[in-house]
C-alpha cells in the first residue's frame, strides 16, 4: 500500500470543501498525546490575524509534521468524515498519537 502524502493545497481544499473557510489548524501537546485541531478561526475572517502567505506557510509546516509522523491518510480521512464542525470556543481535535 503505496501512503500518498497530504500537501497544503488538499489540505486547504479539504478545510473549504468541507466547512466553507480555511480554518486555523494546530498542533497541540497534552500529557503524551498529540493532537490534531481545527480551530475556530479562519483565514477569510477580517480579525484572522494572520495575511494568506503566513497562514500557508504555517500550513506547510504542519502538514510536514502529519506526513513525517506517517499520518496523512488518517487526517485525509478524518477530514473527508468528521460530522463535527469549528465552533467559538470549541476546536475539533484528532488524536495522532
Amino acid at each position: 500500500m503505496t501512503i500518498c502524502p497530504l500537501t497544503v493545497a488538499e489540505v486547504r481544499a479539504l478545510l473549504q470543501q468541507r466547512w466553507g473557510a480555511s480554518y486555523d489548524v494546530h498542533l497541540i501537546q497534552r500529557q503524551q498525546r498529540i493532537y490534531l485541531q481545527i480551530m475556530w478561526g479562519y483565514l477569510e475572517q477580517r480579525s484572522f490575524p494572520l495575511d494568506e502567505s503566513t497562514y500557508l506557510a504555517h500550513l506547510g509546516e504542519l502538514v510536514e509534521i502529519v506526513n513525517r509522523m506517517g499520518k496523512g491518510d488518517a487526517v485525509r480521512t478524518w477530514l473527508r468524515t468528521t460530522t463535527d464542525r469549528p465552533r467559538v470556543g470549541k476546536a475539533l481535535g484528532l488524536p495522532l498519537c
